[in-house]
């Protein structure tokens, strides 16, 4: 696979190499650092079965089902910083066929800022970074790295909220702009409402 240096930036190519090299190492029993606490209200496992929705001009509205995990890693002794592992899996409710698949990290900076690293299997990277509040984060585009023969239109700008409603239900809306819609602002892409699983 090659990536295009000027598609794939640097922090692009750093993202998916985290990704790809260590997702799957997570503690249960690691405590979450001071400014993580901010994310304590996200963490765990959260399923849709169809609440998903797409909606774009160029593509038909389709129904969904998303599993998001965001759980506690150990603290990355080379760094003193603790990253969280994140993971979103979606599939067409009425075929069950895969939709796409989301890797990555999250942590909280001293200043109150979060920050999110994914890896796609559509090809994308994004580094996002947006303020924490009690029950909500809302996080915006600060860079996008794409594998050079990626057949989707380029996104130019994202952003994507979370919301917990309460104890058992959680939402997640993401709205971006792509080289074609809309010319200015965002459009919603897709809105999921997960349910809290047990682990």
């Amino acid at each position: 696979m090659r990536f295009d240096r000027v598609a794939m930036p640097e922090v692009g190519r750093l993202a998916l190499l985290l990704s790809l090299t260590s997702f799957l190492t997570v503690s249960v029993d690691s405590e979450l650092t001071e400014h993580n606490k901010r994310l304590e209200w996200i963490v765990g496992k959260w399923r849709s079965e169809f609440s998903g929705k797409v909606f774009w001009p160029t593509v038909p509205t389709m129904t969904f089902g998303e599993e998001l995990m965001v759980l506690e890693a150990p603290m990355a002794k080379s760094t003193n910083v603790q990253f969280l592992n994140f993971s979103a899996r979606a599939w067409s409710h009425s075929t069950k066929d895969h939709f796409h698949d989301e890797w990555g990290f999250i942590t909280v900076e001293p200043t109150g800022n979060a920050t999110l690293m994914t890896a796609g299997n559509n090809g994308f990277t994004t580094y996002e970074v947006g303020q924490v509040e009690p029950n909500k984060m809302v996080l915006v585009l600060k860079d996008i790295g794409r594998i050079s023969f990626s057949r989707d239109l380029p996104v130019e700008d994202l952003r994507r909220t979370f919301i917990k409603h309460d104890d058992t239900y959680m939402e997640q809306i993401i709205e971006m702009r792509t080289a074609t819609h809309p010319a200015h602002g965002y459009l919603e892409h897709t809105r999921v409402i997960y349910t809290k699983q047990k682990m």
